[in-house]
Order: C-alpha cells, then structure tokens, then sequence
C-alpha cells in the first residue's frame, strides 16, 4: 500500500473531519526541500478525500515569525530589520508589499501549478485578528506547567520567572529584542533593548507565543488532525515532544497524527536552506520539469527515505522514470513486476489533477524521452522543425494536439534548464561546414572511422538504433575502437570530442546530409 493511502486508512479510523496542515517561515527563497511537506499533506489529503474522509489541506505561513539575521541574498539595508517580523518588513523586490509575500507568492504560484489548492492562513493576520488569543491565553495560566514540560523535555533551563511570550516592541518593532515581565491578564508588560517600556494585549498582534508553544497552539484553534513535520522537530526533546506534552497538559487535546520526513538535499552541496541561499526552488523545479514530475519525485519516495537531488543529469532521469511509471499504468506493460500496484498508485498520486478530469485523450499520449528532447530541442529552430524531427525518430505519422501540446510544454522545461542546469557535456550547437583547418587537425585513425562508416550508413535502415549498431559493429569490424569513431563525428559535427547518443542524433538529421558532410571533412 502507498505511504500515502497508509496515513488516509489511519485518518478514516479515526472518524473526522480531519484538518491536515502544513506550513513553514517564508524567510528566503521557499526551495525544493520546503515542497516535501506540502506534498506529502497533499497526497494524504488526496488519498483521504477518495476514501470519503471528510479532510480539510491547511497551508500555514509563518509570516509573523522575525528575520533572524542578515541572509546572504538581502542587501546591508535589512541590518535594521533583523529581529522584526517577516510581515511588516518591505519587500526585497522592491515592489511595495512585504517580505513575506515577496516569498510566498512564487511558492503559492506553485502549488496552482502542481494542482495543490490549500486554505493559505497567515500567522500575522490570525494573531491579529484574535484566533491566537483563547490557546495564549491558556499557555499563560498553565506557565508553571509549561515550564515544567519545556525544561523536562527539552533540557533548558528556564528562569523562575518565566513567562512564555515574545512582546513585539511597539518603539522600534523588533520580537527579539523584548523581555516579558509578567502576566496581567490580557496584558504583558515588556522592556525592549531598545530602552522602550510597553504593555502587550495578547488578543492581538502585539506579540507571539513562542515557537514550541506557538505550534500546539495552533493545533488547538484550527483544530489540525495531521501533519507533516522535518526530521529535525523529531528528534528526542525536540518541539514536536514538547508540542505534544503541552497539546494534552495545556489543551487537553491529543497531538496530530504526524508523519516525518527527511530531507532534500542538493547533489554535492548537502541540505538546501533558505537562509544560505543554497536551493533550487520551487519555482525553478517547475520551470525544468513538468509539474506532475515534482509531485512523482515526493509521491515515489517514502517520507523517511532520504532523497538527493540532481537538477543536472538527475533531472532527465527523473522525468524518463515518471514515463516509465505513466507507461506502465497506461500501457499496462508485462514487466511491472511485484510493486505494480504501489507503482500504478504512485502514477496516479503524481497527477496534477484526477484521471478522468484528463480524459480518454491521456491513453494516446506520445512519449518522448527527456535526453531525445533535449537533442531535439537544441537541433530543430522552430516548432515545425521539431515536430518534423518527431515524426522521424519515432516512426510517428501523426501528433495528436493533446500530445504536441505536452511535448510542446515539456521542450519549455528544456529550454529552462539547458540555460540554467545543464552540465556542459550535454549542451551542443551544429557546426555549419567544417572549416579546412579542422579537417587537417582530424587523427589519421578518425580519418579512417569516417571513410568506413560512409559505406555503412549509405544503406542502413535510418533509425537511431540500427545507426548504432552499424558504426560500433562497423568500427569493431575493421579494428578500429568505436569510440574513435563516435569522437570523429563530434568534431564533424559538433567541434566537440562528446556530444548527444550518436546514434539518436543522426536520425534527426537527413541521411544525404550527414554523407554530404562526411565527405566533406575527409576532402
């Protein structure tokens, strides 16, 4: 069964409805890594909903929640905003809104893409707005037993007079830089470094309960049944142990049912963090691959299982393995093996949208793989070229509209990604004529790859395969390493020693154009 359809079949036990959250601080470029948590409440929300829960997707922004230091990606001007919150600092892009919503938009744009529609709530309009008001209040009376959890479970010490709360200084604005003095109910006096002396009304925004408070606070009021958490709020004593105990003490409410995921991490590089601007985000994911290829990269993997990214080579294997997978369910090929079912789950759970709203039309989807395309895309100068080079090197008479359509999409996702991620192996350009003194630098063995394989490519069949297989039985043939061979043509036609596989690459070329040109480099 689908890790997925595992937490539904839990949710339905446990009767409804059921809220299932998600969220995160937007205090830099919201990445790849981020999107593992949303999804997977996404496909949990999916599998609840087909199995008649009555479950609600929540997508909470911590916006209200203080920049902690100067990123490496903002300016020296935010020096001054360092310790204010994320919602009422400007925008990084200049554009008039807020810091937060310069981040969130794009992420939000996103899950539009990728067929998530959450309930967004903010933390800065629901604590201004009051539903913070009735669980801080109660964290607040309980502060000897919050207290007791936080220093037990967690290890910290905690003053005598702790009072679990964060004024917002109403001089200079900052979160972290107050002090809390006590509980006058509904208000907290504070001091501020800043030299200010307030009082803080905890029904609205003049403050926030702190983080390990702030959380089970939140499954109090919106009444969360679920969720999705990184692995570092599960480790021993940490918030989600401290969340949990003051759920039962505070609220006398059990926690969330949880599922913890590892992390995404960048190929060569570790964990992706907003903070150090090390990420591929959201937005960039899809704009190199097609949406429903992020959600199969969540869908396929376990949330335990920790994935490693590649937005190099890693992506066309990652998109061809999504066909494979599209193939097997709607082809319903014979090698499935024994996960056929997870696998044909795994399919479906990766659709932006279900089955039926795609129509029969999906069955008759023209595959093309993502390395093919990538040759293609850099090969052919406009639309109709491609398409023609389509019809040859798949052996297609035709190109439904539904088809041209995705493939059309799929060639922007190239486009996008030759420019930004491609490693320099894959990218090319056909040369024009091969200048005289590149003939002259050719290796007299290349030179003898070349005259031999004119005889062979006159009359082989003109698909990618048989090409392959007469240029290295060819070469092998006449004692000479195929690879010679195979670099003879990347110079012939590239300038380069590697190029595309070769025997792809000249199917997409007019067979009486690449003689012409073999003839050409040998004169």
């Amino acid at each position: 069964m689908h890790w997925a359809d595992v937490v539904a079949n839990q949710l339905k036990d446990k009767g409804g409805p059921h809220r299932i959250a998600t969220g995160i601080t937007p205090s830099g470029h919201i990445h790849v890594g981020n999107m593992r948590e949303i999804l997977s409440g996404a496909l949990i929300h999916r599998a609840s909903r087909e199995l008649g829960v009555d479950a609600t997707l929540y997508y909470f922004a911590d916006d209200f929640d203080p920049l902690r230091k100067l990123y490496p990606f903002l300016g020296p001007e935010y020096t001054e905003h360092i310790g204010k919150p994320l919602s009422e600092i400007p925008s990084p892009g200049g554009d008039g809104g807020t810091y937060a919503r310069y981040f969130l938009g794009p992420f939000l744009h996103s899950l539009e893409m990728m067929g998530v529609c959450p309930e967004v709530l903010l933390s800065s309009e629901s604590y201004a707005n009051g539903r913070y008001a009735e669980a801080t209040r109660m964290v607040l009376d309980s502060r000897e037993v919050v207290r007791e959890v936080l220093s037990r479970v967690s290890g910290r010490e905690l003053e005598e007079d702790f009072i679990p709360y964060n004024p917002k200084c109403s001089a200079c604005g900052r979160i972290s830089t107050t002090k809390p003095l006590a509980w006058e109910a509904p208000y907290v006096p504070y001091t501020c470094k800043c030299g200010h002396e307030g009082k803080a009304d905890t029904r609205t925004d003049d403050g926030k309960l702190p983080w390990r408070l702030d959380w089970p606070a939140r499954w109090y009021w919106l009444g969360v049944t679920c969720e999705p958490y990184g692995k570092d709020h599960a480790s021993a004593g940490g918030s989600y142990d401290t969340a949990s105990e003051i759920s039962r003490k505070v609220f006398g409410r059990e926690p969330p049912t949880p599922l913890v995921y590892e992390w995404i991490q960048l190929k060569g590089k570790g964990a992706m963090h907003s903070s150090t601007g090390i990420v591929v985000t959201g937005s960039d994911m899809l704009r190199m691959t097609p949406p429903e290829v992020l959600r199969f990269l969540i869908a396929r993997n376990h949330p335990s299982r920790h994935i490693e990214m590649d937005p190099g080579l890693g992506i066309l294997n990652l998109v061809d393995e999504f066909d494979r997978y599209e193939d097997l369910y709607l082809k319903g090929a014979d090698d499935e093996g024994p996960n056929r079912d997870d696998m044909r789950r795994t399919y479906l759970l990766s659709l932006t949208k279900s089955l039926e709203e795609y129509g029969p039309s999906v069955k008759r989807l023209v595959q093309v793989p993502y390395r093919h395309l990538v040759t293609l895309t850099q090969l052919a100068s406009s639309v109709e070229q491609l398409v023609e080079k389509l019809k040859r090197t798949e052996g297609l008479d035709d190109i439904d509209s539904v088809s041209l359509e995705r493939i059309l999409a799929r060639k922007a996702c190239v486009d996008f990604w030759l420019e930004r991620f491609a490693p320099e192996e894959v990218k090319f350009r056909l040369c024009g004529s091969m200048p005289p003194e590149e003939r002259a630098k050719l290796e007299p063995e290349m030179r003898k790859a070349l005259e031999a394989m004119t005889e062979e490519l006159a009359s082989v069949k003109w698909d990618a395969e048989s090409i392959h297989d007469a240029i290295y039985e060819g070469s092998r043939s006449r004692g000479i390493e195929p690879k010679v061979t195979f670099t003879a043509f990347y110079r012939m036609l590239l300038g380069k020693d590697k190029g595309p596989r070769l025997g792809f690459f000249l199917s997409t070329m007019e067979r009486a154009e690449v003689l012409r040109r073999m003839t050409e480099a040998l004169s």
